[in-house]
């Protein structure tokens, strides 16, 4: 969920562009995000201040340039 939703803000073609950098790196890493923590305030607070997925090895750089444009 895009930062701007946790803070209960509506949707726009911004939350849009995070949520398909998601789905990318979600093709590149072949699991989910986070998937090694709990998914509860404390992660959606982090995801607000700015904690992104870590890139994955061998991700074409074409894709990790999309992929931060679409988190700023």
């Amino acid at each position: 969920i895009a930062p701007e939703i946790l803070r209960g803000q509506p949707y726009t073609q911004a939350s849009n562009m995070y949520s398909f950098s998601i789905i990318m790196w979600e093709f590149t890493s072949e699991i989910l995000p986070f998937s090694d923590k709990a998914h509860d305030f404390l992660l959606a607070l982090s995801i607000c201040k700015g904690k992104r997925p870590e890139i994955i090895e061998n991700t074409p750089q074409c894709y990790i340039n999309l992929m931060k444009k679409c988190w700023d």
